[in-house]
């Protein structure tokens, strides 16, 4: 009967550490999604000039009052060095979220689609750590005077993230519409 007992307490046990074992564990790379109120760009051109700062804005957030959005009026036939900036501006003082999305480049990419006739090119896009693009800077180039829209899309891609990349993959962060104007 004792060594029936002995048994059963083992088995217990076993079981025991097995199941301890089989728990999920907390590595910390949970990333708990930021609240992005404002998008901001700086343009500065090539060759010289005063730089140029457009915003869109919903300190607000989504369903309350309608973003604040700048139109981006820029010379044709020009070069401009493009920073994209993220912040969250529903706390004081405002929280500037880039620095972690440059950080974590390796889960990041910012996009950039021109659309509605704007003669507008966006290339020469920064990369991650891995040689990747990561968008936080780069290159835009105008021609012709037209006018149409730059959506800027911020998107989380851990484990997603290839080169040739769309923009499908992974979970947006923040996308925003703004008007060009190339005049």
């Amino acid at each position: 009967m004792k060594m029936k007992h002995m048994k059963l307490v083992a088995v217990v046990m076993l079981g025991g550490l097995i199941l301890a074992g089989c728990k999920k564990k907390n590595t910390g790379e949970e990333n708990e999604e930021e609240l992005i109120t404002t998008v901001k760009l700086t343009l500065t051109p090539v060759g010289g000039g005063s730089a140029l700062v457009y915003s869109w804005k919903d300190v607000d957030g989504v369903g309350g009052n309608a973003p604040v959005i700048q139109t981006i009026t820029l010379a044709p036939s020009k070069i401009y060095n493009c920073s994209v900036q993220f912040l969250n501006e529903s706390v004081t003082p405002a929280e500037d979220i880039t620095p972690e999305v440059v950080t974590e480049g390796t889960d990041h990419q910012v996009y950039y689609a021109v659309s509605g006739g704007a003669n507008l090119t966006v290339a020469g896009f920064n990369t991650d750590g891995n040689g990747l693009p990561l968008g936080t800077t780069a290159s835009f180039t105008t021609a012709a005077a037209s006018t149409g829209t730059l959506k800027i899309t911020l998107k989380h891609k851990p484990g997603v993230k290839a080169a040739g990349d769309l923009v499908t993959k992974g979970e947006t962060d923040v996308e925003v519409d703004m008007p060009v104007v190339i005049q």
